[in-house]
């Protein structure tokens, strides 16, 4: 592959993990997945989650919902409470290929020193990039 090529495959994956990168960069985001993680495949609901911390049921609410949305959790009804569990093993394997990726990227930038990209040239791929992806 040329380097424009891995340019827009980089793109379009990285464009891809958006939702998961974002919801994952919120720290009491992150302290819920370890709540989940640990709470293994019986996962726990928003009362078991909001005790022992400063989050009101609300907030905890809003958090499960970006996460979910990012589809790194899964949520099962068991009566009238809702638990709520870790669905990121899958998600964390794709996020280890995409930080691959980058750093596949960034051997190819190194090894083409002698011709790097200029700033019209980047933005040309990037727009190419993002065309692709609005028409697929």
């Amino acid at each position: 592959m040329n380097q424009e090529e891995e340019l827009l495959n980089l793109f379009k994956n990285v464009n891809n993990f958006i939702p998961v990168l974002q919801a994952l960069a919120d720290s009491e985001r992150l302290l819920i997945l370890l709540k989940l993680f640990y709470a293994g495949p019986k996962g726990k609901n928003v009362t078991e989650l909001s005790g022992k911390t400063r989050l009101s049921r609300p907030a905890i609410s809003h958090h499960l919902k970006v996460l979910k949305a990012a589809r790194i959790i899964n949520s099962r009804k068991d009566g009238t409470q809702v638990y709520y569990s870790l669905d990121a093993k899958e998600k964390i394997a794709k996020i280890e290929s995409l930080v691959n990726l980058l750093l596949q990227h960034l051997k190819i930038i190194d090894a083409n020193q002698n011709e790097p990209l200029d700033d019209t040239a980047l933005e040309r791929m990037v727009a190419k990039a993002r065309d692709m992806i609005k028409s697929a």
